[in-house]
């Protein structure tokens, strides 16, 4: 793959002028340098393994880097939770990121809210912000300030952004799903990330903006595209990643994404920043928007005022929309699967809406079987093994002498969610389970879906816990509700449930799974 992408890129490169570069030496020179890389690639091994962890998956047969990181990928989860089964004690092995600590879950309380192990070190050392030139490919860009946005802005804004979101919902559907007796079956996947982008942009972006076809598309796109192109940057060296990256065609889409993102939204930066300057000329307030642009001006004002506001819109899609449409796809997974549920849940929503109206905070809150339902789901199908990741800014020693050296990367599974110390029948689907929870005294709080815990870490947990859940729940409920109103829904007959993609520790619903819908019938 190295070769075939490098020796045409430096190919064409180099031997553009042939009076500068021959063709000949050009050619040699440019699959000179990708054998190197491809050597590289392949022979460079793990010896910057932390000292006193045990080193899991290593052996005679699988010991360079390159092989080490081919084995996370394909069985991470089985590497995870095989060695936490034999042993609950702290080891490492070769992520796609380098080498990894695991600590077992009975160290969250250590891990969650020390500032010496941070969440924003652990984007830096995963997505390779350090780099020179790497713009567009930089998530955790003034992260303090994204981070800030989503809590003073989306998160205090809740109650106006869900009416907002549920006029978008309202058509949306009807339009992506027409209304006929007939079953048709539909690939979910992409319709829950269609449902998701479109009820995202209509809050992070104004109309008509937030509507532009393009815009949709990018922020569908880039997430996908990052997270690939991040996948392929992490098999090569980390000497070489500053420099291939200007060649792979992975990071080349990313940089051309950004460039059309900029094109979009700059215009509306413009515009309000020229409409703020005329008020403020004229002794008039500015106006006020609700929507990312405003939420990240806001976090921003003091000492931020280079912030990217495009790359803060990509850090949004980057963050709220695959992350949600993928609890969204288990959510619905679960409810064919448990179809019982159905008329509990549409009885519920009858209690507390009606078809036409507009939705509101108060209306999704006493959804609370629903609420339960989701909380199962997802703790039965969660879309990543590991939320927690840190990493080291000093050296560290835990409560039972473990020594985290400084700079080291460590993350805590989920393992706690199917431990039945803290389940009854762990691995047994109950949409009540939560539900009755709540009911007793002092838990009406405790047990929500987006509620952290020691026990239930699929958002995180701590201080570095993720902002964005309650706007997710929002979006999760929204189109439930629409959806269970509407249509009935089933697997395709003769097929069941679709099989996640492992990718690590991702759990990636099958872009190809399908599903089937009809007009509800009463």
């Amino acid at each position: 793959m190295a070769v075939k992408t490098l020796v045409p890129e430096l190919g064409g490169l180099l031997g553009k002028r042939d009076d500068v570069f021959p063709p000949l030496p050009a050619f040699v020179l440019a699959t000179t340098v990708s054998l190197v890389f491809l050597y590289a690639i392949l022979a460079y091994n793990s010896s910057s393994a932390y000292p006193g962890f045990p080193f899991v998956g290593k052996d005679e047969k699988t010991k360079s880097t390159w092989q080490l990181k081919m084995l996370w990928v394909k069985q991470a989860k089985k590497l995870i939770y095989e060695t936490l089964g034999k042993a609950d004690k702290p080891f490492q092995l070769m992520a796609s990121t380098g080498p990894l600590i695991i600590l077992p879950a009975h160290f969250m309380d250590e891990v969650r809210n020390d500032d010496r192990m941070t969440f924003s070190a652990a984007l830096k050392k995963d997505f390779f912000t350090t780099y020179p030139g790497f713009e567009g490919f930089r998530p955790a860009v003034d992260n303090h300030v994204f981070t800030k946005s989503v809590r003073i802005g989306l998160t205090q804004a809740i109650g106006q952004v869900t009416e907002i979101l549920s006029q978008e919902m309202a058509g949306m559907l009807r339009g992506m799903w027409p209304e006929k007796d007939e079953w048709t079956s539909t690939a979910f996947n992409q319709d829950a990330l269609s449902i998701i982008t479109r009820l995202s942009s209509r809050i992070f972006l104004p109309e008509p903006l937030c509507h532009n076809p393009e815009w949709l598309d990018i922020a569908v796109n880039y997430t996908v595209d990052f997270f690939t192109a991040a996948f392929v940057l992490r098999m090569y060296p980390t000497f070489l990643r500053p420099f291939v990256h200007w060649f792979l065609p992975q990071t080349r889409k990313i940089r051309k994404e950004v460039a059309a993102a900029t094109r979009i939204v700059e215009p509306e930066l413009e515009r309000r920043r020229k409409e703020k300057a005329a008020a403020i000329a004229a002794g008039k307030q500015p106006p006020k928007y609700v929507d990312a642009l405003a939420w990240m001006e806001a976090a921003a004002e003091d000492g931020y005022t280079t912030y990217n506001y495009v790359w803060g819109q990509l850090n949004y899609s980057l963050g709220a929309i695959h992350t949600t449409s993928m609890t969204f796809v288990y959510v619905v997974y679960d409810l064919i699967e448990h179809s019982e549920y159905i008329p509990l849940l549409r009885e519920e929503i009858a209690a507390v809406w009606k078809p036409g109206d507009v939705l509101t905070k108060n209306v999704l809150y006493n959804l609370k079987l629903m609420d339960s339902f989701m909380k199962e789901s997802q703790r039965l199908s969660p879309v990543t093994l590991m939320p927690m990741n840190r990493v080291a800014q000093e050296t560290v020693t835990l409560s039972d002498g473990t020594v985290i050296p400084k700079g080291a990367g460590l993350g805590i599974p989920i393992t706690a969610m199917t431990d039945e110390k803290f389940h009854k029948d762990p691995l047994t689907f109950d949409g009540h389970r939560f539900y009755n929870l709540r009911q007793e005294p002092g838990n009406e709080t405790k047990y929500q879906f987006v509620t952290t815990s020691n026990e239930h870490i699929a958002f995180g947990h701590g201080k570095h816990a993720c902002p964005g859940r309650f706007f997710a729940s929002n979006e999760i409920k929204i189109a439930l509700v629409q959806m269970l109103s509407t249509y009935d829904f089933r697997f395709p007959p003769g097929k069941g449930r679709p099989v996640p993609l492992e990718n690590g520790v991702s759990m990636v619903p099958d872009p190809k799974g399908l599903i089937q819908y009809r007009r509800r019938q009463k």
